[in-house]
């Protein structure tokens, strides 16, 4: 692994679990169908199986500002620190985070924590899922009690956006060297198959969903972003907003363009949930342009 890789692999976590603080990013997510997707807390999921001495990191509540409007708002450089600190990370401490569905929510985690100065952590290339899959065993039950930690974070620089700045890209029309990407399900940023007025995705912005960079394995490639970014006929270097749903898949997005060398990236927080809540912001249906 070079130790700029946003990324580890599963031979190299088991070799190291001793050395590492693994953190569980899982979080309960529910298909109510018609598209209506609910998200609850995972300490149920990390109790049902997760890497050997790894911690829960609980993504909705401890590190979420749950005194925002929509979930997974980034938390306050306080309520980070309080919560890094709880499960065990210090500044000197390397952490490995991971979830079961995907990495995007593992990529959320690493995004918070390096963005607030962590120098040291990654993501498992293909989660629970590439754990498994090499044969290694999980331990069952609730997350273990540790010693706090002396993390002291940084005061981020420019890791979210808001509406303004986005609007503002909007209605400079696209532009490649500062697009706005949408890492929704092509359903989704097409609208399709939505009653709501409001359906569809961010005006200018091209469409890359984070789930189709996955390999079957759910592990991340370089050549296979490489190809993405192509198709889209976006060439390196840029400066994108990221955006989905809830700032999720986005951070999933963030994660896969650092390990093609794209670090000069945001992420507009509230995504199309609050894009969506404001009626005078422009929504658009249909492919896009790209």
């Amino acid at each position: 692994m070079s130790a700029s890789s946003p990324l580890v692999e599963v031979d190299w976590l088991a070799g190291r679990l001793d050395r590492v603080i693994v953190l569980d990013a899982s979080v309960t997510r529910v298909d109510r169908g018609a598209g209506v997707t609910d998200f609850a807390p995972g300490p149920e999921v990390f109790a049902a199986g997760h890497i050997p001495g790894a911690r829960f990191a609980d993504l909705m509540r401890a590190f979420s500002d749950l005194e925002a409007r929509f979930p997974f708002t980034a938390p306050s450089v306080a309520q980070l620190q309080a919560a890094a600190r709880a499960v065990g990370i210090g500044d000197d401490s390397t952490v490995v985070a991971y979830d079961s569905m995907g990495g995007a929510y593992a990529a959320r985690l690493w995004y918070l924590l390096r963005g607030h100065g962590l120098a040291r952590v990654h993501v498992l290339n293909g989660g629970l899922q590439a754990w498994r899959a090499a044969g290694h065993a999980v331990e069952t039950g609730p997350a273990p009690h540790v010693p706090p930690g002396d993390f002291t974070p940084r005061v981020p620089g420019d890791l979210f956006v808001g509406a303004d700045e986005v609007l503002t890209r909007v209605r400079a029309g696209a532009d490649p060297a500062r697009p706005l990407i949408c890492g929704l399900r092509p359903e989704q940023y097409r609208g399709d198959g939505s009653s709501d007025p409001r359906r569809g995705h961010i005006p200018t912005s091209v469409n890359l969903p984070y789930p189709s960079l996955l390999g079957a394995d759910g592990r991340l490639e370089p050549d296979r972003v490489r190809a993405a970014l192509d198709r889209l006929g976006l060439r390196p270097p840029f400066a994108p907003v990221l955006y989905c749903g809830g700032g999720i898949n986005a951070a999933g997005l963030a994660l896969a363009f650092d390990l093609i060398g794209i670090t000069d990236v945001r992420i507009y927080d509230d995504s199309m949930s609050g894009w969506r809540a404001d009626p005078a912001l422009p929504v658009e249906t249909g492919a896009g342009d790209a």
